[in-house]
């Protein structure tokens, strides 16, 4: 089986790619590939989603997809086909794409549409991946060389706002705490920070057992059902 994963860009899949390093090592152990694919950017990914998912769908009958764009931001998609105000427009966007793309790319009849669909996971980086470094505060901590309590966010930190998700929140903690005196890099930072979790599930849950970010969690649980491979 072969898993593949629609990102918007290179600092998604570098990131995934680095938190999941030993996961992936054992799902490959298992026979399960892993293949982490940028669309470029939102845009891209919405245009593209369609087309790519409903092919590996098609061409396969064991292999699983799942569709990861950024929940965050929405307001240039009003008015379009790809208009959402949350996660549950946001999924059904991409299985809408998914779904026509099945039908009228590869011909699939609207019976075994659905069928096809069941393979497929339609989510999000909710607001986007700098939710996973707000979960990671200890590593963040460290990475920033600071012992200073980093300041407040929502919890579940993927409750972000709009006005606020958390993009912003690193950004601004980068500027006022960090000791390395240089602005957020996505492409960098993000991937430098997760190489220091050594177990996912500090991130999953806090100290109370608390879930920290469940939209993330279902996803990891997805593919743990899936492959029999659970993540942490």
């Amino acid at each position: 089986m072969k898993i593949w994963i629609y990102v918007e860009g290179d600092s998604d899949k570098l990131a995934l790619q680095t938190l999941w390093r030993n996961w992936c090592e054992r799902l490959r152990t298992a026979g399960h590939g892993v293949r982490i694919i940028p669309l470029a950017d939102k845009s891209k990914f919405f245009s593209k989603i369609g087309h790519r998912a409903a092919h590996r769908l098609y061409d396969n009958g064991e292999d699983i997809v799942i569709g990861l764009p950024d929940l965050y931001p929405n307001q240039p998609y009003i008015g379009t086909r790809f208009k959402h105000a949350n996660m549950t427009e946001l999924k059904s966007v991409q299985r809408v794409e998914v779904s026509n793309a099945l039908q009228r790319v590869f011909g699939v009849s609207s019976s075994r549409v659905e069928q096809l669909l069941e393979r497929i996971l339609p989510s999000a980086l909710k607001h986007d991946l700098e939710m996973l470094l707000l979960a990671a505060q200890r590593e963040l901590c460290l990475f920033l060389g600071t012992p200073d309590r980093l300041g407040k966010w929502r919890s579940p930190v993927e409750d972000q706002n709009q006005q606020r998700p958390p993009k912003r929140i690193v950004e601004e903690l980068f500027r006022t705490k960090s000791k390395a005196k240089h602005a957020y890099r996505d492409t960098k930072d993000a991937s430098a920070i997760l190489r220091n979790v050594t177990d996912i599930g500090t991130m999953i849950y806090d100290a109370s057992n608390q879930i920290k970010c469940p939209v993330f969690k279902a996803l990891l649980d997805w593919i743990g059902e899936k492959t029999g491979i659970p993540v942490y």
